[in-house]
């Protein structure tokens, strides 16, 4: 496994997931959404290939003001690119805890920023037959804004550097439509 050790990113999940819930038993606001991904990985190895991928998340707000949040998201592998050398990868899975903080205003766009754990699991075909896992874990951050279409309904545009670690790199860019509730 490259990058942060399973241990590490089990607990920090475990500690997000409350600070998730919470508020929903507290009659808090959240919000769900699917979005379309485009990744650039980049492995220590080299090459470079953009794999795209469908995300799903939940996440709820931990204040009355929604600028401080948490989110869990799941994202699915839905085409593959070539990494070089005849050599093709594809997201299997990823998932991720990130706490979210968004700036207070009444405007329809707000912007906001990300801060948390992300782990990607990909496998690479070889052009002769074959093939071989890859997992990429980190430290991620993003930015991004949420645009309101009515009260209820909005798009999402965000960048997120998903991991920098030991010479890996993974970017994801993504548009998507989210719900409040």
């Amino acid at each position: 496994m490259i990058g942060v050790p399973m241990k590490p990113f089990l607990l920090a999940a475990s500690l997000a997931l409350p600070l998730t819930l919470l508020p929903i038993a507290a009659g808090a606001s959240g919000f769900a959404g699917i979005d379309v991904v485009s990744s650039e990985i980049e492995p220590d190895d080299g090459g470079s290939a953009d794999p795209t991928a469908l995300q799903f998340k939940f996440g709820t707000w931990i204040n009355r003001n929604e600028t401080l949040g948490g989110e869990l998201r799941l994202g699915l592998g839905i085409d593959e690119d070539d990494l070089g050398r005849g050599t093709d990868v594809e997201i299997d899975r990823y998932y991720g805890a990130y706490f979210r903080g968004q700036f207070p205003n009444t405007l329809p766009v707000r912007p906001y920023g990300l801060i948390g754990l992300t782990r990607m699991e990909t496998t690479e075909n070889f052009p002769g037959g074959g093939s071989t896992g890859e997992n990429y874990s980190g430290l991620s951050i993003g930015l991004g804004a949420d645009v309101s279409l009515t009260d209820v309904v909005f798009v999402s545009v965000e960048y997120m550097r998903a991991v920098d670690s030991g010479g890996d790199e993974v970017t994801n860019l993504s548009l998507g439509l989210n719900g409040r509730f």
